[in-house]
């Protein structure tokens, strides 16, 4: 993850924070790391565009309203949803485009 830091810029949609700190299990050193990463990646917050491409994903798609705001995120910026989540490696929308390197080794798909 840090090589892929270093070669392209990167940000994270407010779902995906969210998303980590939600587990009440979580631990304070798993907060703290997590805090860290967080502290280093701009924070997206929601916009109109936004929920406007989240309603077409979600109506075209099987995705959790989560993974379709992260999605949308990730079209109205340009961007790649980077994940190793097979919801998303499944998804079949032309717009959203995907890095997955466990199984791209840095390619990516669509």
């Amino acid at each position: 993850m840090s090589l892929l830091f270093l070669q392209h810029e990167c940000f994270t949609s407010v779902i995906v924070k969210l998303e980590l700190l939600k587990y009440p299990g979580i631990t304070p050193d798993e907060e703290y790391a997590i805090n860290e990463f967080l502290r280093f990646v701009p924070i997206l917050p929601l916009s109109q565009s936004i929920e406007n491409e989240t309603i077409a994903i979600s109506r075209s798609t099987k995705l959790k309203l989560p993974d379709a705001i992260i999605g949308a995120t990730a079209i109205v910026y340009g961007a790649k949803v980077v994940t190793r989540d097979s919801h998303f490696l499944e998804c079949r929308y032309e717009k959203l485009k995907i890095w997955n390197d466990s199984n791209n080794r840095g390619s990516s798909s669509n």
